[in-house]
């Protein structure tokens, strides 16, 4: 593996989203303030779904000390399975809600970076940097498709499934919508569309986050949200939807403005389809390995998070708490 590869696409979403972006101010829309830290409601603590070691066995994780710490890189909660990408083990491992393990799909590669699941349980992992190519797995494990990842895709940051179609996001903005041929294998992905942001789970609608200034983050779907927090922002970490057009926006905050800006808390703002609060979660936002996914939201609605510690790996479920934001104009 190249050395610092994972450290540095970790903090993609630093580099690309964390940059201020000088908007005209009409394109605010609608404000929304969200609380400081210490005036939340501090939630409950989280389930714990799924807790495993590190090692090469069975429900155990992958791990790398180098200059980067490469971990389980992507995850994802579908019929109540938990599918976690292992690169280190080359494989993917498939868990219940209840913390048994059930299952390892052989990838055939230790440079794979983004996994998604389809509603008929098949596995696409992306490798992004090295391999550039997707490649499909049955719940059995038989490959379906193996692809070549179009040159015009650049520096990829997300993988999203609907149906036969793959959807590859682009430096957290522009997504393209992929074909790829069941049984031929290698030929290389088609690109037939793209999108101005991440498909949202209910409808063919799309949403995009970016950060403005120091405290807002803007939501665009089909209108704009921002959402104004106390603390300063320092990065997004997780943009995700359900299946009731409910859109989750977390951010990574610092509890002062002069803090350490690597000592953060995530705050997660759940927004309803009418762009109003409808809960807010605070939680750690610390991890000893490098990963490109820290949240999934399932297509109910639960919100799941991993942690890394130095000894192991373990998947959280969060309650929503009720906003104390609102309108500020």
């Amino acid at each position: 593996m190249r050395p610092g590869r994972y450290r540095i696409a970790t903090c993609l979403f630093t580099l690309v989203l964390s940059v201020a972006s000088q908007l005209a101010p009409q394109a605010l829309g609608q404000i929304l303030r969200i609380p400081p830290i210490d005036e939340q409601v501090t939630p409950a603590q989280p389930d714990v779904l799924v807790r495993g070691r590190w090692g090469p066995g069975p429900g155990e994780f992958g791990k790398v000390d180098e200059a980067s710490r490469p971990g389980p890189m992507d995850f994802a909660v579908a019929d109540d399975t938990l599918y976690v990408l292992d690169p280190v083990n080359a494989r993917v491992q498939l868990f219940d809600l209840h913390g048994s393990f059930r299952s390892e799909l052989p990838i055939g590669t230790r440079t794979a970076d983004f996994l998604c699941v389809d509603d008929r349980g098949n596995v696409t992992v992306l490798d992004a940097f090295v391999r550039r190519e997707l490649k499909t797995f049955s719940p059995s494990g038989e490959l379906l498709a193996h692809a070549e990842l179009p040159a015009s895709i650049g520096l990829c940051s997300a993988i999203f499934v609907a149906g036969d179609r793959v959807y590859v996001e682009e430096r957290h903005s522009r997504v393209y919508e992929l074909s790829m041929a069941r049984g031929q294998l290698g030929a290389p992905a088609a690109v037939v569309g793209t999108l101005p942001g991440r498909p949202l789970r209910s409808d063919r609608r799309t949403v995009h986050a970016r950060r403005v200034g120091a405290r807002d983050v803007i939501v665009k779907g089909e209108t704009s949200t921002t959402l104004r927090f106390e603390q300063p922002v320092a990065s997004i970490v997780a943009l995700e939807s359900d299946d009731s057009g409910r859109v989750y926006l977390a951010a990574a905050c610092r509890p002062t403005p002069d803090g350490d800006p690597w000592k953060t808390e995530i705050v997660l703002v759940a927004l309803e389809p009418g762009e109003r609060i409808a809960g807010l979660i605070r939680m750690p936002n610390a991890y000893i390995t490098d990963h490109y996914r820290k949240l999934f939201v399932s297509h109910t609605g639960d919100i799941i998070q991993m942690q890394t510690t130095e000894n192991g790996v373990r998947f959280v479920r969060w309650p929503l708490t009720t906003a104390k934001g609102g309108r500020s104009r």
